[in-house]
């Protein structure tokens, strides 16, 4: 398990992204917030969350939706960070 605080860089797309694992209490609760009523993780609650608290970029300041829609690669970059965020062990 990464620590609070640990980052990992990844390019996609020709883009510089900083992956920062924001502690195990901030991730326990950006899972549970993404879930609906019946139990059932929500894309674009946990996305949202990637984005305020775990995905940046290496030059600086947040990534949105509108970012991703101008240059690509959301699939990718959310995947990295899911993986990194919520891995085992």
């Amino acid at each position: 398990m990464a620590k609070k605080g640990e980052q990992k860089e990844i390019t996609v797309e020709g883009i510089d992204y900083v992956i920062q694992y924001p502690g195990l209490r901030e991730a326990i609760r950006m899972r549970d917030n993404s879930k609906n009523e019946h139990g059932v993780q929500v894309g674009e609650k946990l996305y949202s969350a990637l984005m305020e608290h775990v995905v940046f970029l290496k030059e600086g300041g947040k990534v949105t939706y509108e970012h991703f829609e101008e240059n690509g690669g959301f699939t990718e970059v959310m995947k990295e960070a899911v993986n990194f965020t919520f891995q085992e062990g």
